[in-house]
């Protein structure tokens, strides 16, 4: 297995979220590799638990892109929690997001919030939900992750 960089954030992205993806990426292209795709400078990860649905709730899904940099570093452009939202018609919609490659993060109860001026809110916030996404990983809560280009 070969080892990513990641760049440093202005969110405290633990050791363990960069390795879930690191491993994952990996197993993705010896696949790729065995199928003669192309590897890319952007992946975006897709963590889906196929039973969640608006009427009975399960794990929300999650989209975390990267990308590599000319410094062969990667950056983690933004993390993005999905939740169905409304009554009568719901509809699947960000309720949670960390736009890193745009200093900015956003919650469905606040709205879009400065990374550099709503730091101390948004590291707290974020490391509660990485420790919760982390957890259900571990728990195999997603039964389908999927990489694309």
């Amino acid at each position: 297995m070969s080892v990513i960089s990641f760049k440093p954030t202005l969110l405290p992205v633990s050791n363990k979220l960069k390795s879930l993806l690191n491993q994952t990426l990996c197993d993705y292209l010896t696949q790729a590799t065995q199928l003669n795709q192309q590897s890319a400078d952007r992946y975006t990860f897709n963590f889906r638990d196929t039973s969640y649905d608006a009427e009975n709730g399960g794990f929300r899904p999650v989209e975390i892109t990267i990308n590599q940099q000319s410094s062969r570093e990667w950056n983690i452009e933004y993390i993005t929690e999905f939740a169905y939202f409304g009554s009568y018609y719901p509809e699947l919609e960000r309720s949670m997001d960390f736009d890193i490659s745009n200093t900015c993060w956003f919650t469905s109860y606040s709205g879009w919030l400065s990374l550099k001026t709503h730091q101390q809110d948004a590291k707290e916030l974020y490391q509660l939900w990485e420790g919760n996404f982390l957890a259900y990983v571990n728990m195999d809560a997603y039964d389908q992750i999927k990489i694309t280009l």
